[in-house]
């Protein structure tokens, strides 16, 4: 069989495309990047990770009793989370992962893997 090189028949097609404004509501943030924003912006204070830690063991105390499987599964999602928080602080579980084997790839900023690449 023949090849054919179908680029120049492509790159002449006149195919006409419809352009439309985006919503405005997708040009907002989400509700999650709006608590986000705000917990970054606001200041710490001492103790924080203490406090959270107690609350991700106090849910995880309230709820695994409970004869309802979902309430004793959405119990275990909230402590873990709760606790990883305690553990990470702000910079979320990568800040964690970055100490084991599986996660020493992460990179601290992001900005620094492109320049990397650049390189």
């Amino acid at each position: 069989m023949e090849e054919m090189n179908l680029m120049p028949i492509l790159a002449e097609a006149n195919v006409p495309m419809v352009v439309e404004q985006v919503p405005p509501e997708l040009d907002e943030p989400s509700t999650l990047e709006k608590i986000k924003a705000a917990d970054e912006a606001r200041e710490g204070f001492p103790g924080e990770h203490w406090l959270v830690l107690a609350l991700g063991i106090a849910l995880w105390q309230v709820t695994r009793r409970h004869r309802n499987y979902v309430v004793r599964a959405a119990g275990a999602l909230g402590a873990s989370a709760l606790v990883a928080r305690a553990a990470s602080g702000r910079e979320g579980l990568s800040k964690v992962l970055r100490y084991t084997p599986l996660g020493s790839r992460i990179s601290r900023c992001p900005p620094c893997d492109t320049n990397a690449q650049a390189r």
